[in-house]
């Protein structure tokens, strides 16, 4: 990224709170109860020691906040970074509360992890890591089913969330029969959801195709109703960048642009992006990639960011558009795929040049609705879909059989599998909630005129009740 004087903004706490009081403002909720409802419930600092594998010590400093307990358990991510503070902790934990009250699913925000760059400790020192962080907050009552569920987020795995799982276990298996359900984004061998690992991608893609297909949307950004044949750039190439972008190929968009933090690599014409991820996978870089694709590398990343394109994904970490550079962006929409994607300043600079903005509070319900399933099954000690499965299938075969058809020669009458239960459960509660926060949109802006017709025609409605 460039290395020109940098203007500073606000750190990701005061930003979640000023987007927090401009959205308060149009409530009319009183000012001293939205100052307490954005405070955090508990903001727990602790210190871990670790033996490396060369037999030195090293203490870590770890995180856990707990933002809202009106709905338990509390639901968050659990971070191995070394850019996390507590601050980062709790606007991430705020951030999570929003998120769960908008898709209506019952958890509480939280956020936290343990400071420290995970790249520079083996994987024994990564377990010890995680399985100390898990055994701390289990001593001071800041883990649980019904108290904290972690889950992952950056550089964190389904094996690490296993170790969670074993750790917990291993203290309270013989007194909590609910204790596999201390955290989600499992492995499913320990309890996770087949092939619901690529759900946060496919919560964002959904997500921008539904904006895209609301008329008032469509209008205001001069756009047309789809993906296919927008053209994509990425910002950010991990797990939840990855899976946005292979439903966005596969619903028709063309990627032009991937920016990582060491390289990027751009083609006007379109990225073959099984190739490209592929190859990304094996190298942990665009470096060396052929097939006639101009690669940029560190002094010069920019460069793909700021290219022409339909729509700008920002998949990397908080902050990456900011005041910096958010005057050299040439695109039409920007899609926050991750927390906190645009700083507060910046989101008013696109705003004024007329750039959608998709925000990361609905796009993220992917793996909001995928953690409340997997916790739930957890808690119900069966498979997603089990208790009916079978009853599906012999009353689709009894139908069949009342209208003539051999149900034999029929196809797709078993009972929904997990990943079709929880994809359809996703598709619902991003509906839901667009519509829901479109009508508040509306409500919030309209003007005295649109005030008078809507209340003159409610009346109305009435009357002929």
């Amino acid at each position: 990224m460039e290395k020109t004087s940098m203007l500073r903004e606000p750190d990701l706490l005061d930003q979640v709170h000023l987007f927090f009081d401009n959205a308060g403002e149009l409530t009319g909720i009183r000012r001293e109860y939205l100052d307490f409802i954005k405070r955090s419930a508990s903001v727990l600092t602790f210190k871990l020691p670790l033996q490396r594998d060369n037999g030195e010590f090293e203490i870590l400093e770890a995180y856990r906040v707990h933002h809202s307990l009106h709905t338990m358990p509390c639901k968050g991510g659990l971070r191995l970074s070394a850019d996390l503070n507590a601050r980062t902790a709790e606007a991430l934990a705020l951030i999570t509360s929003i998120k769960m009250g908008l898709c209506d699913i019952p958890f509480g925000g939280s956020f936290g992890g343990v400071k420290c760059d995970p790249r520079k400790y083996s994987q024994n020192e990564l377990e010890k890591i995680v399985r100390r962080y898990t055994l701390e907050l289990a001593q001071r009552g800041f883990i649980g089913p019904a108290i904290d569920v972690p889950e992952p987020d950056l550089h964190v795995t389904t094996a690490m969330m296993s170790w969670v799982k074993d750790t917990y276990q291993t203290l309270y298996g013989n007194q909590n029969i609910n204790a596999a359900a201390v955290c989600t984004g499992k492995a499913p061998s320990q309890g996770g959801i087949e092939g619901c690992e690529g759900s946060w991608g496919k919560g964002v893609c959904r997500g921008v195709e539904a904006f895209l297909s609301l008329p008032a949307f469509s209008d205001r950004f001069d756009t047309k109703p789809g993906l296919s044949g927008k053209t994509s750039v990425f910002l950010g190439f991990g797990k939840v960048a990855y899976w946005t972008a292979k439903y966005f190929v596969e619903t028709g968009s063309m990627i032009v642009g991937i920016v990582t933090s060491s390289s990027a690599i751009y083609d006007e014409a379109g990225l073959d992006f099984e190739s490209v991820s592929k190859y990304y996978i094996e190298h942990s870089t665009f470096k060396g990639y052929g097939d006639g694709k101009k690669v940029y590398e560190e002094d010069k990343l920019d460069e793909v960011l700021y290219k022409p394109c339909d729509i700008l994904v920002q998949a990397s970490v908080e902050g990456k558009i900011n005041i910096n550079n958010v005057d050299k962006l040439r695109t039409k929409i920007v899609v926050e795929a991750i927390c906190g994607a645009t700083t507060y300043f910046a989101q008013k600079m696109l705003d004024s040049k007329g750039i959608a903005v998709i925000p990361d509070l609905i796009l993220n319900v992917g793996w909001a609705v995928s953690s409340y399933f997997e916790w739930l099954k957890n808690i119900g000690h069966v498979k997603l879909g089990r208790l009916v499965k079978g009853w599906e299938k012999s009353s689709k075969e009894a139908i069949l059989s009342l209208v003539g058809k051999a149900p034999e020669k029929a196809t797709d009458i078993e009972g929904g599998s997990e990943k079709d239960i929880v994809d359809a459960a996703l598709v619902d509660v991003l509906k839901q909630t667009i519509k829901a926060v479109s009508y508040t949109h509306l409500r919030a802006h309209e003007t005295r005129h649109d005030l008078v017709c809507r209340l003159l025609l409610e009346k109305k409605k009435k009357k002929k009740k």
